[in-house]
């Protein structure tokens, strides 16, 4: 097997794994609530389950039920 890797290929290599690794980017400002945490309440799209986005909207939805019955909020 051969491989080519032409320096076009790389170039701005940082840049575009930092803007791919930004959900804002990729999914819009949407999928955010007033506190720029993950919601998908207001998310127009579905999310795939078992993606590392709906997981990590899952766990934020556990956050806030925590915290709801930290501070004695049914």
């Amino acid at each position: 097997m051969h491989l080519t890797v032409y320096a076009s290929d790389v170039r701005n290599f940082d840049k575009e794994v930092e803007r791919n690794f930004n959900i804002e980017h990729v999914y819009g400002h949407g999928l955010f609530d007033d506190d720029d945490r993950l919601d998908a309440s207001n998310y127009d799209y579905a999310l795939e389950p078992h993606t590392y986005l709906s997981i990590m909207v899952d766990m934020q939805e556990q956050i806030n039920d925590l915290k709801e019955a930290l501070n004695g909020k049914p």
